[in-house]
Order: structure tokens, then C-alpha cells, then sequence
């Protein structure tokens, strides 16, 4: 009758409009609400006897549940943000072209011009490829310095491996090393390959 009234359709793509629909979309608005009503408060409201049947009728609003769960950060726990400097000039003048570094992962103790390093194997285990600079360097100094750096942040998703160090610590940070000795660097020899060419130098 409401509906013949309304002149609106007595169906839906949900099936037949009813009364009883109408009752438990005003239950799930009022659940949802800026101030929702808790699901106790709700069933006093319904009248229900059992809180059963209140869940029944309380459901939670989709946008809102999306929002919540980004707000938790859950999404992002495999996630990690790390500094980036990008050399305008390098880009410009060609050099980056031609092979010279431009984009600078600022890893802490040093840089990595490696412009592939989100996905470089040996991230946080570095093993002194050529693409290292440590901050002590003079020239590295001058790089940051200069005035057309762009800085910007870029998303890194870390394996399970690298959340756990992140979160466990230096024994784990070994144990990475460990795993990675015989794994080619961006530049080509492994870890191994590196530490042996240079305890022959240091000889």
C-alpha cells in the first residue's frame, strides 16, 4: 500500500519491499551512525528479546568497514617508505642515459643508485655492490647538497623475510646475509664473489 502510494515499485533487485526491510534498514543506519547505537542499545530500541536477532538486522556499512580497515594500517604492515632523491640535471643533460646515477635510495648509513632497488634481492642485507655509496663519501655529500634534487617517498613491499627483520632484529639481519651470500648483486658477482675479491685486495 505504501509503495502504490509512494507510486515507486513494490520490488527491487532484492526481492519484494516490505515493511520488515524497511525496519532493518533503519536498524543498520542507526548502527552505522556517526554515533552509532551499540548492538545492546539497538536491540532495546528493537524490542527484541534475543541480541540474536538484532545482529540479524544490524549490518555494517561497506564504505565504512573499508575505511576502518585502512585506518587499522593493516594493509600496509608489509609495507615500508623509504626517502628517494631524483637528480633533475643527470636526467636532463643525458647522463642518466648514459649510464650515470640519478636516483638515490637514501638507506641510512648510505645510498643505493641502483634505480631497481625495490626489487633487489640484497636491499637490506647490502653487500658493497658498486651501486653502494656510503654517506661519508665527499660526493655523495655534494649530491645531496645540490639544489635541483627532487625528494620524494616511494612504497616498498617487504618480503616475509624483511618484515620480520624490520620487527626482530640483528640476529635476523645476520640470518639475511646468510641466505643471500650466493645471490648475484645488481651488478653481477654475489656476496661471496665481493667479500673474496676484496679480502685479496686487502692482501
Amino acid at each position: 500500500m505504501l509503495c502504490r502510494k509512494a507510486d515507486i515499485p513494490s520490488e527491487d533487485s532484492r526481492g519484494k519491499i516490505t515493511s520488515h526491510r524497511a525496519r532493518a534498514t533503519i536498524a543498520s543506519m542507526l548502527y552505522n551512525a556517526k554515533e552509532p547505537l551499540s548492538l545492546f542499545e539497538l536491540k532495546e530500541y528493537l524490542g527484541h528479546k534475543q541480541l540474536s536477532s538484532t545482529q540479524y538486522y544490524a549490518r555494517v556499512d561497506p564504505t565504512r568497514l573499508a575505511c576502518k580497515v585502512a585506518k587499522a594500517g593493516y594493509m600496509e604492515q608489509n609495507m615500508a617508505t623509504i626517502e628517494v632523491l631524483l637528480d633533475q640535471e643527470a636526467v636532463l643533460s643525458g647522463a642518466a642515459a648514459r649510464g650515470e646515477a640519478w636516483k638515490y635510495y637514501d638507506l641510512g648509513h648510505g645510498w643505493c643508485t641502483n634505480p631497481f632497488w625495490a626489487e633487489c634481492a640484497h636491499r637490506m642485507a647490502c653487500a658493497r655492490c658498486p651501486f653502494y655509496r656510503p654517506k661519508d663519501s665527499i660526493k655523495e655529500q655534494l649530491v645531496e647538497g645540490k639544489a635541483n634534487l627532487v625528494r620524494m617517498q616511494e612504497y616498498v613491499r617487504l618480503s616475509e623475510d624483511e618484515q620480520l627483520l624490520v620487527t626482530e632484529g640483528i640476529e635476523l639481519h645476520q640470518a639475511l646475509i646468510g641466505k643471500l651470500v650466493d645471490v648475484p648483486t645488481p651488478a653481477g658477482p654475489t656476496p661471496k664473489e665481493l667479500g673474496g675479491n676484496r679480502r685479496k685486495q686487502e692482501e
